[in-house]
């Protein structure tokens, strides 16, 4: 990968942010980012281990047996 580049680009920044005396805004955006990150990664957005709800094999049974 091409980390070199990306390197460079964030070191810009933040210099650029030191030099302007934002680097508190830097930080609210670099925490916000995270926080984004880790509520998107739990594990109720991961799926169900029950594909099939209970009610469904309920009403399955019901039709495999009226036939």
């Amino acid at each position: 990968m091409n980390l070199e580049k990306l390197i460079t680009w964030i070191a810009g920044i933040v210099i650029a942010f030191s030099a302007a005396g934002k680097l508190d805004i830097l930080q609210a955006w670099i925490w916000r980012a995270q926080a984004k990150v880790i509520y998107e990664s739990r594990s109720s957005n991961w799926g169900s281990p029950r594909f099939f709800s209970q009610e469904s094999r309920i009403q399955n049974q019901k039709i495999n047996t009226k036939q």
